[in-house]
């Protein structure tokens, strides 16, 4: 992890801000940014952010409405000067310069570089890296977590007890080639919800939040972002390993009142992990951190300045603004044959009981849904590598519809 963390704190030096559609009225940095990191910084992670939002408008889209990544595209980042790095594949400069993004590659507050890989090559070792996971479950091979280090153009493997020994076994038989890098890793676990006996009961259950604690049996999690499904109006929340559909969901603790039930509880593996909860006594606050909640269909992006905002055991709020996104395509081996793709990793920590937790970004007066707590590096009191599920992989698995504005829900 030290070349990691090398690379997380320069990101961290220079890459804060906040990324969404901005209103003609909200073109103001951030005020955790600026205070932070400067207000040159932020202005320009301002102004880049909407260059970011351009570019996925840009992109062409499959029948399922996945992006389709051209052959000249090597992925982006927010750079340490908080501007907007395209990547640009050296043998396909000339197709970029008339393809969907050649007005992007001209804009201010873009940085352009030629690398060597494209992202769909990138994308595609990743999922050879996972095949072999998956199916070799009791490999000598410890691979803990994998993803894409857009800043150097290559996949960097992370595998426990690594060596030049290591790294051969790696090559002879998972892949050998120039895009990958491997280096020292460490265990990955998932937030598993625990059973608590103390947690305050919530007497007021007219209105719930996001990051609220709930509780499913007897184990504690957040409450996640609002969303409809169907007829059926409620609210996503993180669901490893528990529980079966039908179950009560309690507001504040195992004896608290009833507030709705599981509807869409989906497994803890593969790029989702959630579970869509139907309220029926409550109805959800869509303001976080003084911001209204709005949906989001983009993918965070490694450099990208998130919140998030979930409730430890000791059942009190806790916000931690100013993570930093690290890998915007990261997997996991759990063990016990559970394999997380396509996570998103970050900086800040998080406790055993805030899985479902709210992650969102920070848009002038809005707060723009990102995803659910899901784990961490070390799945104990504290780490300094919190993964979350993104909220379109979620979103497409159980089949609802981020909900956005002030609508109650009955």
């Amino acid at each position: 992890m030290d070349c990691n963390r090398i690379l997380i704190c320069a990101i961290i030096l220079g890459l804060l801000g906040f990324s969404a559609p901005l209103h003609a009225s909200e073109h103001v940095p951030d005020e955790h940014i600026a205070a932070k990191f400067g207000i040159e910084f932020a202005q320009n992670y301002l102004e880049a952010s909407q260059v970011y939002n351009e570019m996925w408008a840009l992109f062409p889209r499959s029948t399922g409405g996945e992006p389709e990544y051209p052959m000249y595209y090597g992925g982006h980042f927010f750079c340490e000067k908080g501007k907007f790095n395209l990547n640009i594949v050296d043998a396909f400069t000339q197709e970029a310069e008339a393809g969907v993004f050649a007005e992007l590659l001209k804009k201010d507050y873009v940085e352009v570089r030629t690398v060597r890989f494209s992202h769909k090559a990138l994308i595609g070792v990743l999922d050879e890296i996972r095949r072999f996971v998956v199916s070799n479950p009791d490999s000598e091979l410890k691979i803990a977590a994998w993803g894409i280090d857009s800043p150097n153009n290559m996949v960097v493997v992370q595998v426990q007890g690594y060596s030049e020994t290591v790294d051969t076994a790696f090559k002879r038989n998972v892949i050998d080639s120039p895009m990958v890098r491997l280096e020292e890793g460490k265990p990955v676990g998932a937030l598993v919800p625990r059973a608590y006996e103390k947690s305050a009961i919530c007497e007021n259950v007219a209105h719930l939040q996001s990051g609220e604690r709930i509780f499913i049996g007897q184990h504690g999690f957040s409450a996640g972002y609002p969303a409809v499904r169907g007829e059926e109006s409620g609210f996503v929340t993180a669901l490893h390993g528990l529980p079966l559909e039908g179950q009560a969901v309690r507001l504040g603790s195992a004896s608290g009142a009833v507030v709705g039930k599981v509807t869409a509880p989906i497994c803890f593996s593969g790029s989702a992990d959630g579970a869509f909860i139907s309220l029926h006594q409550a109805d959800f606050n869509q303001m976080v951190d003084g911001r209204t909640l709005i949906s989001s269909n983009n993918r965070p992006s490694q450099g990208m300045i998130l919140v998030s905002a979930s409730t430890p055991p000791d059942g009190t709020m806790r916000t931690q603004r100013n993570i930093v996104v690290t890998n915007a395509h990261f997997n996991a081996n759990m063990g016990g044959g559970l394999v997380l793709t396509d996570m998103i990793q970050t900086t800040g920590y998080a406790l055993y009981g805030e899985s479902g937790g709210l992650v969102f970004r920070p848009v002038g007066s809005d707060a723009q849904t990102q995803g659910v707590i899901v784990g961490s590096e070390i799945a104990s009191a504290k780490g300094d590598n919190m993964f979350f599920a993104w909220a379109g992989a979620i979103d497409s698995a159980i089949d609802v519809t981020q909900e956005s504005g002030s609508a109650a829900f009955h």
